[in-house]
């Protein structure tokens, strides 16, 4: 350490031989500064040095704890960079997975629902298929299946009735009145209805008999009725065309006896008591039956709501 210096006034009085020189004073006293050294201490000043000394030695440690925490929050930010760069991927990856599964659930669905579409298709080609194959089969069975009584060409393409034209459908099967000339014998009516793939009227059930009942009017006079499909084969049993003996019937007084081996059905208020027999070469109307004929859906006629004659 540097000398301390320290400073000491002396002050000196002017002399009598001053004042006899004539020299004009310029004070009453001349100021003399001595300039005075002292030793350095033996002792060091221990507050100075204490505080460098700490300074030096705090220092280094302050350094390597700003470096160590430096780094750590460098290795934290470069962790935190890391693993958003990482959740950025695996997010982007996920809603991607996500996206094609909800694209591939969706043609999925769509995909049920063509099977569903395709599937009623089937049913129904199959069963238009079945239907043109019992069509067919129908036919086929008759000897002169007269088409043009059946369908007709219009605005919507080809329509087909389940009965020919003039025929009147009752459930299951198809009855034709004659009702205008010319009259025919129980044989003729046979082989009329045979020409249409029928037969002569074939009753069975209560229902049927109201239903022709219905649909047949009187004329000419009370010995003349409608044709059906009955006649004796022997003095003991009553058959139908179809081959089938008769159970019970609906005769208005019993069937008579000698050469009536032909039966009428006249128009009667009780429609259970309309039968009688008669001889077959007597010329009369008749009434044809046969089966209905299911077309296949795509060609089968709207029912006409309009028409009452069922």
């Amino acid at each position: 350490m540097e000398n301390e210096v320290y400073y000491s006034t002396v002050t000196f009085k002017s002399s009598d031989n001053d004042k006899s020189t004539g020299t004009v004073p310029q004070s009453e006293e001349s100021v003399l500064y001595a300039e005075v050294k002292r030793k350095q201490s033996t002792s060091q000043t221990p507050p100075e040095n204490t505080e460098k000394e700490t300074s030096i030695q705090i220092s280094p440690t302050y350094r390597r704890a700003t470096v160590s925490l430096g780094l750590l929050c460098f290795l934290l930010l470069t962790a935190l960079t890391t693993f958003s760069t990482f959740n950025y991927i695996h997010m982007s990856k996920y809603n991607n997975i996500l996206a094609q599964h909800s694209k591939e659930k969706s043609t999925n669905l769509q995909l049920l629902a063509d099977k569903e579409v395709l599937e009623q298709e089937r049913a129904k080609l199959t069963t238009q298929g079945e239907q043109m194959n019992a069509t067919l089969d129908f036919i086929l069975k008759k000897s002169n299946f007269l088409v043009d009584e059946y369908c007709q060409s219009t605005g919507n393409g080809v329509q087909c009735t389940p009965c020919p034209q003039e025929w009147i459908q009752n459930g299951s099967s198809c009855y034709y009145f004659h009702k205008n000339q010319p009259w025919k014998t129980w044989t003729m009516s046979q082989e009329y209805c045979k020409g249409y793939g029928a037969q002569l009227a074939t009753i069975d059930s209560v229902e049927e008999q109201e239903f022709i009942n219905q649909h047949t009017t009187s004329y000419y006079d009370a010995y003349h009725g409608y044709w059906i499909g009955l006649s004796e084969k022997s003095e003991t049993a009553w058959v139908w065309t179809t081959r089938a003996k008769l159970e019970g019937g609906f005769w208005i007084s019993g069937p008579s006896e000698g050469y009536m081996d032909c039966v009428l059905s006249m128009t009667s208020k009780n429609p259970l008591k309309s039968w009688i027999s008669t001889r077959c070469h007597m010329y009369n109307r008749w009434i044809c039956e046969m089966d209905v004929l299911t077309w296949p859906t795509f060609l089968q006629a709207q029912p006409n709501l309009n028409d009452t004659s069922t």
